[in-house]
Order: structure tokens, then C-alpha cells, then sequence
């Protein structure tokens, strides 16, 4: 026994695990420190990029409505027991300048104001007429292939004034 050992590993193998502790630790410090970072970049701390800019650029890119009132085509539908509503609002629609397809009562009843149906393709003709009616209805997007929107009449749906009513409002306001 011409050679010590020390603590029963050779030089070799502490080395080794010595280095394999050294790239465990690193790699976590690498771990904290993105942790960190994402976690000071979701404070707000700093951000990555042109801050105030970036945020005026978002306000600034919103899509400019290029439809028109007469381009869009609404099915009206009343939902309730009230006879002749969707009559009166589809009148009030075609002298708001929408085209009106057709009149007829809805088979499901609804509680709010209303629902406009409307396909991916009419999503903007959709919410030109949300914009364009006094009360809050709710945009519902279903599986249809046109551009048209159906506007269902709900129970708290409360009559159109008349277009020369809503646009000296608007003209006031």
C-alpha cells in the first residue's frame, strides 16, 4: 500500500463531482436570474423596448371602419310577446340607411335588450350596428359564411327614437 487515499475517492472522482455541483449551481443561478427578470418585466420594473411608445402605437392601430350603413344587411327578429317590435325596428333601421332583409319572430326568448348574430365576415357590419343602436346589446359570433347579422329583439329592448331624434342627440352631444 504504497498510496494514500483520501476520505475513500480518488482525485478523479471528487473533481468530477465538484464540477458537476459547480454546473448544477450555475444553472440555477441562470434560472433565478430569467425568474427575476420576467417577474420585473410583469411589475412593470423596466420593459423591453420603447415603453410609452410602444403602448401609443397599440391605441394608434385600430382598424377604420370601411363599411357603411347601407352596405350592411340585418334580419330582424323579435324574441318577445310584444307584437309588431321588430316591424317598428326594422323601420327604424331603414331610416337609420341599414338594409333590412326580413322580419320575423325569433324561436328562443332573450332577457337583456338584445343579441346581433353574426358570422367571422360580419363582424365589422356587427358592431356598425351595435354602434348604432341607443341600448347595449350583446355581439354573438356564430358559424354563418355571409356578411348579413341578424339583430334579435330581446325583452328589455325598448323602441328606436326616431333617426331625426338620434342624430340631434348626437349633433348636441
Amino acid at each position: 500500500m504504497g498510496y494514500v487515499r483520501t476520505a475513500g475517492m480518488s482525485t478523479a472522482a471528487r473533481r468530477a463531482r465538484r464540477r458537476a455541483a459547480m454546473v448544477i449551481v450555475g444553472l440555477l443561478g441562470v434560472l433565478a436570474l430569467a425568474l427575476v427578470i420576467a417577474m420585473a418585466t410583469m411589475q412593470g420594473w423596466f420593459g423591453l423596448g420603447g415603453g410609452e411608445a410602444d403602448q401609443s402605437e397599440q391605441t394608434v392601430a385600430a382598424p377604420t371602419p370601411t363599411l357603411a350603413a347601407e352596405d350592411v344587411v340585418v334580419n330582424v327578429f323579435n324574441s318577445t310577446g310584444r307584437a309588431g317590435l321588430a316591424g317598428r325596428a326594422s323601420d327604424g333601421l331603414t331610416a337609420r340607411g341599414f338594409t333590412v332583409d326580413g322580419v320575423d319572430n325569433a324561436d328562443a326568448s332573450i332577457e337583456g335588450p338584445g343579441q346581433i348574430l353574426h358570422g367571422p365576415s360580419g363582424a365589422e357590419a356587427a358592431q356598425l350596428l351595435a354602434d348604432a343602436l341607443p341600448q347595449e346589446v350583446e355581439l354573438v359570433q356564430d358559424e354563418r359564411e355571409d356578411a348579413s347579422v341578424d339583430l334579435i329583439l330581446g325583452e328589455a329592448w325598448e323602441d328606436l327614437p326616431a333617426a331625426e331624434d338620434a342624430e340631434e342627440t348626437g349633433e348636441d352631444g
